[in-house]
């Protein structure tokens, strides 16, 4: 179906492959690109509808009221959104004015990324209002807050933070929307605040007293994004919570405290900072708030000294420690969404993470300091490897795109374009010469570093390639069609479910696999012979890693542990709870006496083990 966009179209409804209205003449391809498919929602000034751009899904925002004040509303919005850059913001693509046909007002139209999900009052509602835990609250109040840094230090700020404005993606991320009554930090505005003349935008329950006066500054956001999760973890609008039910809607206190028994009088005592009447008792920027919520989580869920003894047999002991260090990928310096790759150079020196934010980060491991941020990607990065030498970088990602840096500068050498879909997972040969690529068409292909070029394909799944292990003599590859191919001539068989992580030991005798069936599969790379299944995870295995000394492997899942397991007899030596959320990548340095996490709740940890 392609809808017309016309607001006095009698019918709207039309074929796909019409360019015109046959009902009022209106064009339907709007730009020359944009097709209108379905309507998704009303509200406020404004409607929204699915567009497709030559078979790419993306949201269209029509303004309804086509009055001064609210056409200078939209065009903000419009401008807003393209000035922000961040994942947690909606991407503008376009702004443009539709004429309909014999008409000379224009219909004016806002064309932005599509985001799957559902806002958090809806989520909320079909839970049947049941309150977020103090962990998921801590969560999402540090991507908010990571979401907000990068508004405000764009000199902007969004004054209309409530449940109904935050979106909830399919991969657990917040997306901030709605920034159509943001503002700019300017002297005008100062000026125009200061003489009374800043038009007044409020949400019952959610915005400050300054803000009803017309005098919203940043640490506004700060008490609307306090009332909201008290929304989030009591399952009651703030206007519920009225200490007086007929006092004012904005500015009564409320009482929720007492309906919010499952969370520590720590976090409560930082809500309330957000929500301090007077502007100077909030917190002063979103680094304050970052680095509190920061230290909050180390208080409620410290990382602590763990001593395991990895006893080997029964005759022979071997102890090892494994301590958790945050030294690197602490809340206020790392990734702003979900770490979804790791590696480390073979000195051992660099680690190198991507992330659903888009952007790789290269750290100094004994420091925790970032030395790089390599921003090539224009969607998620899902994969990275380093070559043996360490002077190259290969990352894929989402934007169907494979980068080769230079690891040393941070310098983009070159874009592989494989044109094949979701490029999920990469690897480096040992030569150097060569990358592995694995993605959403199944294949695993191999190109030429240096020149970009197509060499071959390896192996062919019949769904996506989700993982990969590259080593001297093999290639593995791990797939959602449950199988693991080993190159040359090799197809291994046991997972219930898609295959998600795979890892090949350094004397090249076993591979290890992982999948969402929750079982870790131990094989001999050789013979293809399963030599033991390892259960104990309850949720999905996102990833595995083997120590360079072949003794043990390390796994981690949707159940935010990391187990460790003897490669010996198979048996289960230690289990962690390592993140707030689901763990997605492991890696181990080359000297096997550290491990490094990278998970769902955007941190990166370090694990020594001697």
């Amino acid at each position: 179906m392609s809808l017309c966009i016309n607001p006095n179209c009698q019918n709207p409804d039309n074929p796909d492959n019409l360019l015109y209205c046959q009902s009022c003449g209106s064009e339907l391809l709007l730009e020359g690109c944009y097709r209108v498919t379905r309507p998704i929602g009303k509200g406020g000034f404004a409607r929204t509808f699915e567009v497709s751009d030559s078979g790419k899904l993306k949201i269209l925002k029509v303004l309804t009221l086509n009055q001064p004040k609210a056409v200078s509303l939209f065009q903000q919005e419009a401008e807003v959104l393209k000035r922000l850059n961040h994942p947690g913001i909606p991407n503008a693509e376009e702004y443009f004015q539709f004429f309909p046909q014999n008409s000379q007002d224009p219909v004016h139209c806002l064309v932005m990324d599509k985001i799957d999900g559902e806002n958090l009052h809806e989520w909320l509602e079909k839970r049947g209002n049941r309150p977020i835990s103090e962990k998921q609250a801590i969560l999402w109040l540090t991507q908010l807050a990571n979401i907000l840094h990068e508004v405000h230090q764009q000199q902007f700020f969004h004054r209309d933070i409530k449940p109904s404005n935050i979106m909830l993606t399919a991969h657990g991320q917040l997306v901030l929307i709605d920034f159509g009554i943001a503002r700019e930090i300017t002297e005008t505005y100062e000026e125009k605040q200061a003489a009374g003349q800043i038009t007044r935008f409020v949400s019952d329950g959610y915005a400050p007293l300054e803000q009803i006066n017309g005098r919203a500054v940043l640490q506004s956001d700060f008490f609307a994004l306090g009332r909201t999760f008290v929304h989030l973890l009591i399952g009651k609008s703030p206007l519920d919570l009225m200490s007086n039910p007929y006092g004012d809607p904005y500015t009564a206190d409320i009482n929720w405290r007492d309906e919010a028994n499952h969370i520590s009088p720590l976090l409560a005592d930082f809500i309330d900072h957000l929500m301090m009447r007077p502007v100077k008792d909030r917190p002063a920027n979103t680094q304050a708030i970052l680095q509190r919520l920061s230290e909050i989580r180390e208080t409620l869920y410290p990382t602590k000294l763990i001593n395991l003894n990895l006893s080997k047999t029964q005759s022979t002991a071997k102890t090892q420690t494994i301590s958790l260090e945050r030294t690197i990928g602490t809340w206020n310096s790392g990734h702003s969404q979900a770490v979804l790759a790791l590696a480390i150079s073979p000195d051992g020196q660099t680690l190198a993470s991507g992330s659903s934010d888009k952007t790789i980060k290269v750290w100094k491991l004994n420091s925790g300091k970032i030395i790089r941020h390599l921003t090539g990607h224009v969607l998620q990065v899902n994969s990275i490897a380093i070559s043996s030498d360490g002077q190259t970088l290969a990352s894929g990602s989402n934007d169907n795109k494979i980068k080769i840096y230079n690891l040393e500068t941070g310098e983009e050498i070159s874009t592989i374009d494989p044109d094949s879909g979701y490029v999920l997972c990469v690897g480096i040969s040992p030569e150097q010469q060569t990358v592995v690529s694995g993605g959403s068409d199944g294949k695993v292909a191999l190109w030429d570093i240096k020149t970009g070029q197509y060499i071959r394909t390896l192996a062919t799944h019949e769904y996506r390639v989700s993982s990969l292990a590259v080593s001297q003599k093999y290639v593995a590859s791990g797939s959602w069609d449950g199988t693991i191919k080993v190159w040359p001539k090799s197809t291994f068989t046991g997972h219930l479910k898609r295959v998600r992580s795979v890892a090949i030991s350094s004397n090249e005798q076993i591979l290890v696999s992982a999948s969402e069936d929750k079982t870790i599969i131990v094989w001999n790379l050789n013979t293809g012979e399963q030599i033991y299944t390892l259960s104990g995870h309850s949720n999905p295995v996102n990833c595995v890693a083997i120590s360079p000394d072949c003794q043990t492997v390390v796994s981690g899942g949707d159940d935010e542990k990391i187990k460790v397991w003897d490669l010996s007899n198979g048996q289960e030596i230690y289990s962690i709870n390592a993140h707030l959320d689901g763990v997605n990548a492991l890696v181990f340095t080359p000297d096997g006496q550290t491990l490094v996490s990278g998970g769902k709740d955007t941190t990166i940890k370090v694990w020594r083990m001697d």
